[in-house]
């Protein structure tokens, strides 16, 4: 399962194409062409279809626009499993790769943006069904071990919703749009600090993908966010570690304890 992702980084046009979306993230075909001097626009389409294969880089459509994002779920993977596996002799390769997973969360917040565009957008694949995901995503007991919250609402648009965690409420908005088992959006306002409580309403996405049997995308878009407010900053690293989690739990049984 790594060896796509070290493949992919191996390359250096490719490790540019990181750093010109870590540099800004969202860009189109075009913006990157004219950023790799010396390569037409195939080439950096073949780049760019052995980074979205690795799941390095995802695209989301804006009008007739395709964009062009980090997606720092891989490398977070890699960092947890290898940085933990070995800690007691972390070497240079680990470091640079726990480096690496910070810089693509960190760029996470250079692209948050009150555009149409999606300022946060997270990929992975979960050998799991549809409906397996959904029930993770929707059922409280499951929420409870990969995110630390309950949720708390009747699932239906237009309902108020909420999320409790050590009996407090954690975040709360409205759902927006129920499609199970394929698509949830909600509003959102945290409760973590009274910055947060004063940023706008922001927005999320879950997003399900059957793309083979028991094999399902998940992405996760949060829009709508104010470049450098307090909820910026801290949803654009927490949902690679969501993600993470709930691939843990529905793979293996077991509780990741990111959060």
């Amino acid at each position: 399962m790594d060896a796509p992702v070290f493949s992919a980084l191996a390359d250096p046009t490719r490790r540019r194409l990181l750093d010109l979306l870590f540099e800004r993230d969202g860009r189109t075909l075009g913006e990157l062409v004219q950023a790799v001097p010396g390569m037409g626009r195939f080439g950096v389409m073949k780049h760019l279809r052995v980074l979205e294969g690795a799941d390095l880089v995802t695209t989301r459509r804006v009008g007739r626009e395709k964009h062009h994002y980090l997606n720092p779920v891989p490398v977070r993977r890699l960092h947890d499993r290898w940085l933990d596996k070995y800690r007691t002799r972390a070497a240079v390769m680990l470091l640079d790769l726990q480096r690496s997973a910070e810089r693509m969360e960190e760029s996470r917040l250079a692209a948050t943006t009150t555009t149409a565009a999606p300022a946060a957008v997270s990929t992975i694949y979960i050998r799991a069904t549809p409906d397996t995901i959904w029930r993770a995503l929707t059922e409280p007991a499951l929420t409870l071990r990969y995110h630390g919250a309950a949720f708390e609402t009747d699932w239906r648009s237009g309902a108020a919703f909420r999320t409790v965690r050590d009996g407090k409420t954690d975040v709360e908005g409205e759902i927006l749009e129920v499609d199970p088992p394929r698509r949830l959006v909600h509003t959102f306002r945290a409760h973590w600090s009274e910055a947060t409580l004063a940023d706008p309403v922001s927005r999320v996405t879950w997003e399900i993908d059957e793309v083979s049997p028991g094999v399902c995308r998940v992405t996760l878009l949060h829009d709508r966010l104010v470049e450098g407010s307090a909820t910026a900053r801290i949803v654009t690293s927490g949902g690679p570690k969501i993600l993470s989690g709930l691939k843990t739990l529905l793979e293996t049984g077991a509780d990741l304890g990111l959060l």
